[in-house]
Protein backbone atom coordinates (compact mmCIF):
# COMPACT_ATOMS: atom_id res chain seq x y z
CA UNK A 1 0.00 0.00 0.00
CA UNK A 2 2.81 2.83 0.89
CA UNK A 3 4.35 1.64 -2.45
CA UNK A 4 1.21 2.63 -4.30
CA UNK A 5 1.26 5.79 -2.35
CA UNK A 6 4.54 6.67 -3.11
CA UNK A 7 3.81 5.98 -6.83
CA UNK A 8 0.88 8.42 -6.62
CA UNK A 9 2.66 11.26 -4.35
CA UNK A 10 5.62 10.95 -7.46
CA UNK A 11 2.61 11.55 -10.14
CA UNK A 12 1.35 14.51 -8.89
CA UNK A 13 4.76 15.96 -8.26
CA UNK A 14 5.14 15.34 -12.13
CA UNK A 15 1.27 16.86 -13.30
CA UNK A 16 0.52 19.33 -10.67
CA UNK A 17 3.46 21.81 -11.45
CA UNK A 18 2.71 21.13 -15.35
CA UNK A 19 -1.14 21.70 -14.60
CA UNK A 20 -0.39 24.81 -12.51
CA UNK A 21 2.40 26.23 -15.59
CA UNK A 22 -0.63 25.42 -17.92
CA UNK A 23 -3.07 27.14 -16.41
CA UNK A 24 -1.22 30.28 -15.60
CA UNK A 25 -0.55 30.47 -19.17
CA UNK A 26 -3.66 29.81 -20.59
CA UNK A 27 -4.56 32.73 -18.34
CA UNK A 28 -2.34 35.41 -19.12
CA UNK A 29 -3.06 34.36 -22.98
CA UNK A 30 -6.80 34.83 -22.34
CA UNK A 31 -6.18 38.28 -20.11
CA UNK A 32 -4.37 39.28 -23.29
CA UNK A 33 -6.55 38.41 -26.34
CA UNK A 34 -9.58 40.24 -24.34
CA UNK A 35 -7.23 43.43 -23.64
CA UNK A 36 -6.22 43.32 -27.62
CA UNK A 37 -9.50 42.38 -28.68
CA UNK A 38 -11.23 45.03 -26.85
CA UNK A 39 -8.44 47.94 -28.07
CA UNK A 40 -8.61 46.72 -31.63
CA UNK A 41 -12.41 46.25 -31.83
CA UNK A 42 -12.92 49.61 -30.59
CA UNK A 43 -11.70 50.46 -34.27
CA UNK A 44 -15.21 48.05 -35.96
CA UNK A 45 -12.27 45.80 -37.13
CA UNK A 46 -12.90 41.85 -37.16
CA UNK A 47 -9.58 40.01 -36.45
CA UNK A 48 -9.01 36.40 -35.67
CA UNK A 49 -8.37 34.61 -32.44
CA UNK A 50 -4.94 35.10 -30.84
CA UNK A 51 -4.57 38.16 -32.83
CA UNK A 52 -5.49 40.51 -30.06
CA UNK A 53 -3.12 38.96 -27.70
CA UNK A 54 -0.38 39.12 -30.53
CA UNK A 55 -0.86 42.58 -30.89
CA UNK A 56 -0.50 43.65 -27.17
CA UNK A 57 3.05 42.02 -26.83
CA UNK A 58 3.97 43.76 -29.97
CA UNK A 59 3.34 46.74 -28.46
CA UNK A 60 4.74 45.74 -25.38
CA UNK A 61 8.17 44.68 -27.47
CA UNK A 62 7.67 48.18 -28.57
CA UNK A 63 7.47 50.15 -25.65
CA UNK A 64 10.43 48.11 -24.45
CA UNK A 65 12.37 49.41 -28.07
CA UNK A 66 11.14 52.88 -27.57
CA UNK A 67 13.08 52.99 -24.03
CA UNK A 68 16.26 52.80 -25.87
CA UNK A 69 15.89 56.33 -27.39
CA UNK A 70 16.85 59.14 -25.43
CA UNK A 71 13.92 61.73 -26.72
CA UNK A 72 11.15 58.42 -25.41
CA UNK A 73 13.07 57.95 -22.08
CA UNK A 74 13.09 61.55 -21.53
CA UNK A 75 9.14 61.95 -22.50
CA UNK A 76 8.68 58.69 -19.80
CA UNK A 77 10.54 60.45 -17.28
CA UNK A 78 8.45 63.47 -17.53
CA UNK A 79 5.00 61.88 -17.00
CA UNK A 80 6.92 60.26 -13.99
CA UNK A 81 7.50 62.87 -12.13
CA UNK A 82 3.76 63.91 -12.66
CA UNK A 83 2.90 60.57 -11.09
CA UNK A 84 4.94 60.15 -8.28
CA UNK A 85 3.93 63.95 -6.75
CA UNK A 86 0.14 62.58 -6.38
CA UNK A 87 -0.59 61.16 -3.12
CA UNK A 88 -1.18 57.20 -2.57
CA UNK A 89 -0.50 56.75 -6.92
CA UNK A 90 3.30 57.55 -5.84
CA UNK A 91 3.41 54.46 -3.14
CA UNK A 92 1.82 51.99 -5.81
CA UNK A 93 3.30 53.16 -9.00
CA UNK A 94 6.90 52.92 -7.43
CA UNK A 95 6.16 49.52 -5.75
CA UNK A 96 4.78 48.07 -8.86
CA UNK A 97 8.06 49.17 -10.65
CA UNK A 98 10.65 48.06 -8.64
CA UNK A 99 8.84 45.04 -8.48
CA UNK A 100 8.72 44.55 -12.45
CA UNK A 101 12.63 45.76 -12.45
CA UNK A 102 13.29 42.11 -11.77
CA UNK A 103 11.70 40.78 -14.58
CA UNK A 104 13.43 42.86 -16.69
CA UNK A 105 16.86 42.40 -16.21
CA UNK A 106 17.30 45.77 -13.82
CA UNK A 107 17.70 43.26 -10.45
CA UNK A 108 21.15 45.43 -9.90
CA UNK A 109 18.75 48.22 -8.63
CA UNK A 110 16.94 46.40 -5.91
CA UNK A 111 20.26 45.64 -4.07
CA UNK A 112 22.92 43.02 -3.89
CA UNK A 113 22.29 39.70 -2.11
CA UNK A 114 23.67 39.48 1.52
CA UNK A 115 23.94 37.04 4.63
CA UNK A 116 22.56 38.42 7.94
CA UNK A 117 24.09 36.96 10.86
CA UNK A 118 21.57 37.67 14.21
CA UNK A 119 23.91 38.92 17.10
CA UNK A 120 24.44 36.42 19.78
CA UNK A 121 23.21 33.41 18.07
CA UNK A 122 24.40 31.25 15.29
CA UNK A 123 21.69 31.27 12.86
CA UNK A 124 22.58 32.74 9.10
CA UNK A 125 19.62 34.85 7.26
CA UNK A 126 20.04 35.23 3.59
CA UNK A 127 18.49 38.11 2.04
CA UNK A 128 18.82 41.34 -0.20
CA UNK A 129 20.30 44.59 1.26
CA UNK A 130 18.49 47.20 -0.73
CA UNK A 131 19.69 50.49 0.77
CA UNK A 132 22.86 51.55 2.50
CA UNK A 133 21.63 54.68 3.87
CA UNK A 134 17.61 54.19 4.29
CA UNK A 135 15.98 57.71 4.79
CA UNK A 136 15.10 58.23 8.33
CA UNK A 137 16.62 55.47 9.74
CA UNK A 138 20.38 54.61 10.91
CA UNK A 139 21.17 58.30 10.42
CA UNK A 140 23.38 58.38 13.71
CA UNK A 141 27.26 57.77 12.26
CA UNK A 142 28.12 56.08 15.29
CA UNK A 143 25.45 53.69 14.76
CA UNK A 144 25.01 53.25 10.88
CA UNK A 145 22.16 51.01 9.62
CA UNK A 146 21.34 49.41 6.28
CA UNK A 147 18.30 47.76 4.66
CA UNK A 148 18.06 44.29 4.73
CA UNK A 149 14.99 42.49 2.74
CA UNK A 150 13.96 38.75 4.39
CA UNK A 151 12.29 36.75 1.51
CA UNK A 152 9.32 34.83 2.84
CA UNK A 153 9.51 30.62 1.71
CA UNK A 154 6.56 29.14 -0.05
CA UNK A 155 4.49 32.45 0.11
CA UNK A 156 4.95 36.17 -1.63
CA UNK A 157 6.35 38.83 0.51
CA UNK A 158 8.86 39.23 3.40
CA UNK A 159 10.20 41.83 5.94
CA UNK A 160 12.59 44.43 5.57
CA UNK A 161 15.00 44.81 8.86
CA UNK A 162 17.64 47.57 9.84
CA UNK A 163 20.74 46.17 10.64
CA UNK A 164 24.49 47.19 11.37
CA UNK A 165 26.56 46.59 8.20
CA UNK A 166 29.03 44.51 10.60
CA UNK A 167 26.64 41.83 10.69
CA UNK A 168 26.01 41.21 7.02
CA UNK A 169 28.15 39.67 4.29
CA UNK A 170 28.07 40.00 0.49
CA UNK A 171 27.66 37.06 -1.24
CA UNK A 172 27.88 36.47 -4.94
CA UNK A 173 25.03 35.35 -6.15
CA UNK A 174 22.19 37.20 -8.61
CA UNK A 175 19.45 38.41 -6.58
CA UNK A 176 16.79 36.69 -9.17
CA UNK A 177 18.83 33.59 -7.45
CA UNK A 178 18.42 34.46 -3.92
CA UNK A 179 15.06 34.77 -4.21
CA UNK A 180 14.48 31.89 -6.44
CA UNK A 181 15.91 30.17 -3.36
CA UNK A 182 14.12 31.72 -0.77
CA UNK A 183 10.79 31.33 -2.35
CA UNK A 184 11.48 27.39 -2.76
CA UNK A 185 13.32 27.07 1.01
CA UNK A 186 16.29 25.51 -0.33
CA UNK A 187 14.34 22.60 -2.02
CA UNK A 188 16.22 21.11 -4.85
CA UNK A 189 18.58 23.96 -4.84
CA UNK A 190 22.06 23.47 -6.46
CA UNK A 191 25.29 25.41 -5.85
CA UNK A 192 26.39 25.17 -9.82
CA UNK A 193 23.05 27.02 -10.61
CA UNK A 194 23.47 29.85 -8.29
CA UNK A 195 26.72 31.40 -8.96
CA UNK A 196 26.76 34.39 -11.12
CA UNK A 197 26.93 33.60 -14.67
CA UNK A 198 30.38 35.45 -15.60
CA UNK A 199 31.72 33.30 -12.67
CA UNK A 200 30.97 30.19 -14.46
CA UNK A 201 33.79 28.73 -17.46
CA UNK A 202 32.89 27.01 -20.41
CA UNK A 203 34.44 23.27 -19.90
CA UNK A 204 36.02 23.99 -23.42
CA UNK A 205 37.87 25.94 -22.44
CA UNK A 206 39.52 24.51 -20.04
CA UNK A 207 43.39 24.05 -20.67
Amino acid sequence: MKKQISIFLTGLVVIIPLAVTIYVIRWISVVLENLGASLIGSFNVHIWPGVGAAAVLAGIYLVGLLTRFWLFRSLLNFFERLIVRVPGVKTIYESVRDLMGLFGGDSKRMGRVVEYHPPGGDVTLLGILTNDRPPGIGQDPAHPKVAVYLPYSYMFGGMTIYVDPAHTRTVDMPVEAALKLCAIAQVGGRVDELRNPTDQVDPQKKT
